[in-house]
C-alpha cells in the first residue's frame, strides 16, 4: 500500500515489488472480502437449588443467589423455595424418579438419610484441589457432622444453639442477684431452689419432660455433653450414654425434678414467667424481643471442672452426583459457605456464625453489640456446640431414648434402670 501511493516508477522495481506489494495487497484483500465466523455463544450452566428458607431470610438467600449469578454469568441458579414439612418427602421422591435438584440446603440431621440412598456428591475431592477453600475455619464440632463413613457430604451453611435464659425479674423477687446467672451445676440448682416459689406456681428451672421424643433427647443432650458423655459411640453403631458421666447427667436432672428446683409440667412456663431459668435457643430473639420482662443469656452451666455445652441445629448446603455441572455446583457451594458470604448471612438473618473467621470478626461482633448484644454468649458457645448423630436412623433413637429417660424424669423409675434400658431400646433400633 505504502508503495502504490509513491508513484508508478518505484511500483515497477522488480526487487521491491514482490516482496513488499504482494503480502500487503493480498491481506487487504483478504481483509475486505472474507468475515470470521462469529463466537459460538454458549449457554450458560443451569443449577437448580432448593431450600426451606423464607420471609426474610428467604428474600436474604434470594439476593445472596442474584449476586452469585451476577458474578458468574457462565452459571444460573434458580432458587427454589420448599416447605420444610415436605422437604423431606420431596427430595426422597426426585432422587427415585431422577428430577432432583442439583443443590440443596437441608436441615443437618435429614442429611443422612439422602447420603445412604448414594445420590450425594462426596465433597473431599473438591475441598482438596481448591487452595482458597479452607474446611479448617469451620467450627469443628459442627463441620465434623457431614463426615459419614469417612467421607465428607456437606458443608455447614447455616446454625444455631441452645443457652440459659433468666428472668432477671423472677431472680430479683428471691431475692437473687438479676445481673449474675448460674455457672455451674451447683449454682443452677441451687439458684433454682431459692428462685421457685411453689405457691405461685413457679419452678426455679423448667426442663422439658413431656411429650416423649426429641425434645427430650435434644436437651437431655446438652447435659450429658457436658458432663463428659457421649450419646452414640464414635460410628454410631452402639449406644454411648449408659456411662458413669451419663448416670451422672441424669440424675442432676432427675433431682431437680423431683422438686429440688424444678418439677415435671407443660412446656411453656418461662414464657408465662411461671419459670426462673430455661434452655432456649437463638431463635428466641423472634418471639422474647418484646417480652413483658426482663430477661439475659448465659452460657449453659457445666459441672465443676467441666466444660459448657450445647446442641445445634440449621442447615448444610450439599449437592447430588447427578448434578448438571458439578464444578458449577461446587463454585456455588463456595460462594455460599465463604467468609463474606456468610457474614453477609449472619448480619441479615440472625443465623450464628458456622466459622470462626466470621465468629471472631471484628465487624460482625460489633453488629451484635449494636443489634443485640444478648446474642454474643450464643455466638460464643459455638466452640463448645456439638451435634446430634449423623445417622438415618437418628428419628428412631431419639424415640426409643426419649420414651424410657423420661420416666426418670417424671420419677417412676431410678436414673441407672432408665439409662439401662433406653441403652438396650437404642441398641435394638440400631440392630436393625
Amino acid at each position: 500500500m505504502g508503495l502504490t501511493a509513491c508513484g508508478g516508477e518505484t511500483a515497477a522495481t522488480p526487487e521491491v515489488e514482490a516482496p513488499a506489494a504482494e503480502p500487503v495487497v493480498e491481506a487487504t484483500a483478504t481483509t475486505a472480502s472474507v468475515s470470521e465466523p462469529a463466537a459460538e455463544t454458549k449457554e450458560p450452566v443451569k443449577l437448580t437449588f432448593w431450600n426451606n428458607w423464607d420471609s426474610k431470610n428467604g428474600e436474604t438467600i434470594q439476593a445472596l443467589v442474584d449476586e452469585f449469578n451476577a458474578q458468574n454469568p457462565d452459571i444460573v441458579v434458580e432458587n427454589v423455595f420448599q416447605p420444610y414439612g415436605e422437604m423431606t418427602t420431596l427430595l426422597q421422591t426426585s432422587v427415585v424418579s431422577g428430577t432432583n435438584p442439583d443443590l440443596v440446603a437441608l436441615d443437618l440431621i435429614l442429611i443422612p438419610q439422602l447420603v445412604a440412598t448414594g445420590a450425594v456428591e462426596p465433597l473431599d475431592g473438591y475441598i482438596a484441589a481448591d487452595a482458597e477453600f479452607d474446611i479448617n475455619d469451620f467450627y469443628p464440632l459442627l463441620a465434623e457432622y457431614d463426615v459419614m463413613d469417612g467421607a465428607r457430604y456437606a458443608i455447614p451453611m447455616s446454625t444455631n444453639n441452645m443457652q440459659l435464659i433468666w428472668n432477671k425479674d423472677l431472680f430479683a423477687a428471691a431475692g437473687l442477684d438479676p445481673e449474675v446467672p448460674p455457672a455451674t451445676w451447683d449454682e443452677m440448682k441451687a439458684m433454682a431452689e431459692q428462685c421457685q416459689n411453689k405457691e405461685q406456681g413457679i419452678v426455679g428451672f423448667e426442663y422439658y419432660t413431656q411429650p416423649t421424643g426429641e425434645g427430650i433427647t435434644w436437651q437431655f443432650q446438652v447435659w450429658l455433653w457436658a458432663n463428659g458423655g457421649e450419646f452414640l459411640n464414635a460410628d454410631n453403631t452402639a449406644a454411648a450414654f449408659n456411662t458413669p458421666e451419663g448416670l451422672g447427667a441424669l440424675t442432676f436432672v432427675s433431682d431437680m425434678l423431683a422438686g429440688n428446683g424444678s418439677q415435671p409440667g407443660p412446656w411453656g412456663l418461662f414464657g408465662e414467667q411461671k419459670a426462673c431459668m430455661q434452655l432456649d435457643g437463638s431463635w428466641l430473639f423472634g418471639y422474647r424481643a418484646d417480652a413483658p420482662f426482663e430477661w439475659g443469656i448465659a452460657p449453659v452451666p457445666a459441672p465443676e471442672g467441666g466444660q459448657t455445652a450445647s446442641n445445634v441445629g440449621g442447615e448444610h448446603i450439599f449437592m447430588f452426583n447427578n448434578a448438571k455441572d458439578k464444578e458449577a455446583a461446587w463454585k456455588f457451594i463456595k460462594f455460599m459457605t465463604s467468609a463474606e458470604t456468610q457474614l453477609k448471612w449472619d448480619m441479615a438473618t440472625g443465623f450464628l456464625p458456622v466459622r470462626k473467621a466470621v465468629g471472631e470478626n471484628p465487624e460482625y461482633l460489633q453488629w451484635v453489640n449494636d443489634t443485640e448484644p444478648r446474642m454474643l454468649p450464643f455466638v460464643e458457645g459455638m466452640p463448645y456446640a456439638h451435634t446430634r448423630p449423623a445417622t438415618p436412623y437418628y428419628f428412631e433413637v431419639s424415640d426409643a431414648f426419649s420414651r424410657e429417660i423420661q420416666l426418670s424424669l417424671l420419677g417412676e423409675k431410678s436414673p441407672a434402670d432408665a439409662l439401662a434400658a433406653a441403652e438396650a431400646a437404642v441398641n435394638e433400633v440400631l440392630s436393625q
